[in-house]
């Protein structure tokens, strides 16, 4: 089942997938000013190791030196696709646990 065109916005900029983005952004910076454990890294993981990916990308074909700073805004941005991915995936496991079960005789 994929999702229609109008359904796109609803988990792209859904209640679920800003949530999930603010929820984890907030651990992931609390663990790097070491207000929580460096464990709440594992949050992002999937993101931090697609970021550090990219930038090792980047480096190594075009010499482009990303560094700290572009390092920052490409996790975030890997950050708000691995929320639009538990977005999708809770608006779909919502949408079938609201269909009728019809029972045959």
């Amino acid at each position: 089942m994929a999702l229609r065109t109008d359904e796109l916005g609803s988990v792209l900029f859904g209640r679920i997938t800003l949530g999930v983005f603010v929820a984890a952004g907030t651990l992931i910076a609390l663990a790097e000013w070491n207000v929580l454990p460096r464990e709440a890294l594992l949050v992002g993981a999937p993101a931090i190791a697609a970021a550090l990916l990219l930038d090792t990308f980047l480096y190594n074909e075009f010499l482009v030196a990303g560094g700290p700073p572009w390092l920052w805004v490409e996790i975030y941005a890997f950050l708000y696709v691995q929320a639009v991915v538990v977005g999708a995936a809770a608006y779909t496991l919502r949408r079938y646990w609201a269909e009728d079960v019809v029972v045959k005789d």
